[in-house]
């Protein structure tokens, strides 16, 4: 009986999401897709730097989000564009990318880039960059994302200053992910 992917939980991602915000000193977060939106599994944040209060469960729309970009860009086939073209999509900021064509252009950077940024697409003045945590057979699972301010530099100053912390964060949730899911498989008779 094969076992089951799984995807990361607090109790795996937290430890690494919480060195991860001592190199970074901005909030980070693991996310699984649900429908057409993200929802929070784990999270450890410095300062609020949103509007919302965030915690594990919150919900937002997969595409204005890097983790959604990210973790649309995983799918198989053409299942990212099925679910850009019947997700309700709406501007939340007046930078939110609406239009399909440029949708699917960012899930497509995405998946060649190997992460995802988004600038004050979900609300003004944030900025993330998420990466995608996958399992034992490389299929995407989840998503581990930092947040910023967008003050607090360029798109690029943030790629440099956070994506290896952020790839070294995500490497590490995924060693545990598969320490857990062989454990699993070995207590299956």
């Amino acid at each position: 009986m094969p076992v089951r992917a799984r995807k990361p939980t607090t109790f795996e991602a937290q430890p690494h999401l919480a060195r991860l915000v001592e190199k970074v000193h901005d909030s980070a977060s693991v996310a699984v897709l649900a429908d057409d939106d993200i929802v929070y599994v784990a999270r450890v944040h410095t300062v609020r730097i949103m509007s919302v209060n965030i915690t594990v469960g919150t919900r937002f729309p997969a595409y204005a989000t890097s983790m959604g970009r990210v973790l649309l860009a995983g799918l198989p086939g053409q299942e990212a564009d099925e679910r850009l073209e019947r997700a309700p999509v709406r501007p939340l900021t007046p930078f939110t990318l609406v239009d399909a064509a440029a949708l699917a252009e960012a899930v497509a950077r995405a998946r060649r880039d190997g992460h995802a940024l988004v600038d004050q697409e979900l609300e003004e003045g944030l900025r993330s960059i998420a990466v995608p945590v996958h399992d034992r057979t490389g299929r995407v699972v989840a998503a581990v994302n930092v947040s910023t301010h967008a003050s607090r530099g360029t798109p690029d100053d943030v790629r440099r200053a956070v994506l290896p912390a952020l790839l070294s964060a995500a490497a590490a949730i995924e060693e545990d992910l598969a320490v857990v899911t062989e454990r699993v498989r070995l207590a299956i008779p």
